[in-house]
């Protein structure tokens, strides 16, 4: 049976505004869909006046609308719940349709994995089959190790974590409470550090460690290097999306939000909510400020200042960026009609 909602109900457990017009029943609710496949029990959301087309057109049961927008819920063919903040709104459904459901894993050490006796892992975490844990390791309360994944002999892992299938945790690494890492991540790998020597290029011995902090969650495929000296840091409650590459020596503050294919070169610093788009690059020794907005696809070469929204490459100021692609297409635009026919 679905998991279902009366339509009162969830408008008061999302703090909502109910709008039904005449003749309308309140629907009962058993999911969350986009508005072109939603259905009569799906609640649906639109979030600007650029999903107008879809939102006249949808057949869902109930739809979520920002207040701001209260104007078009005329618009919507069903009945509507105005909120203030869509996205939290949603996040809110989203736990309410989709409860997380309990655990049936059991602890402990599980056929097919080689946890070394030398290891300190709390008996309620979890290894399971093809995992590897070396000596000296430590594995916390609750703890989940993937198949496939290893933790290398000398990496603490805190209470709560998550280490997904494949993923590399090298012995160079420590791990705070609750952190999420997808799999085929790699954390500790080896810093691109080189030094030319008699005509050759020669690795610099990276000896420096890896911290990522509590709360901290990193996508598939990401890889953080090891520090030269000293340390690499990944701050609390940030968010890696899937193949961000953090370089040796990079220190990433509190919440910070990075998309994917972002890389960020040795000795970055991000400060605290900095929000940087996919496939950026940042220079390195850069500092991107605390709050800074990075658009994506950019190239930082300069650092960016505290709360700045920058765009392309190199990264410039938003204004002066659309400016400068507005200039462009002038240009474009002149040179057509000056070339002969």
């Amino acid at each position: 049976m679905p998991y279902e909602i009366p339509f009162d109900q969830l408008g008061a457990r999302l703090d909502a505004e109910p709008r039904l017009r005449a003749g309308q029943q309140p629907p009962v609710l058993r999911a969350v869909a986009e508005l072109p496949q939603a259905g009569p029990h799906e609640l649906s959301l639109c979030a600007s006046l650029r999903h107008l087309d879809s939102l006249r057109a949808t057949r869902a049961g109930c739809v979520l609308l920002p207040a701001r927008l209260a104007e078009i819920a005329s618009e919507a063919p069903c009945p509507v719940l105005l909120v203030a903040d869509v996205r939290q709104a949603l996040l809110r459904a989203m736990e309410l349709f989709y409860p997380p459901e309990p655990t049936r894993e059991e602890p402990g050490v599980q056929p097919g994995a080689l946890v070394d006796p030398a290891a300190r892992m709390d008996p309620t975490a979890r290894v399971e089959a093809g995992a590897r844990v070396g000596p000296g390791a430590v594995v916390g309360q609750r703890t989940r190790v993937r198949s496939g994944a290893v933790v290398e002999g000398g990496a603490r892992i805190g209470q709560g974590c998550e280490i997904g299938p494949n993923a590399v945790v090298r012995a160079c690494c420590e791990l705070g409470d609750g952190v999420r890492v997808g799999p085929g991540t790699v954390l500790g790998s080896d810093g691109f550090g080189l030094v030319e020597q008699a005509g050759a290029l020669r690795r610099l011995p990276q000896v420096g460690k890896v911290v990522i902090e509590e709360g901290v969650e990193l996508g598939a495929h990401c890889t953080v290097a090891r520090a030269t000296l000293g340390e690499t840091r990944i701050g609390r409650g940030s968010r890696l999306d899937d193949q961000v590459h953090v370089g040796h020596n990079a220190r990433i503050g509190e919440r910070v939000i990075i998309a994917a294919q972002t890389g960020l070169s040795g000795s970055v610093v991000i400060g605290d909510r900095a929000v940087l788009g996919g496939q950026v690059g940042v220079a390195d020794h850069r500092v991107v400020g605390p709050g800074a907005q990075v658009g994506a696809k950019s190239g930082v070469g300069r650092d960016v200042p505290e709360r700045e929204r920058v765009a392309g490459i190199p990264a410039v100021p938003v204004r002066r960026w659309l400016e400068q692609i507005s200039l462009w297409r002038r240009i474009r635009k002149l040179d057509r009609r000056e070339r002969p026919k």
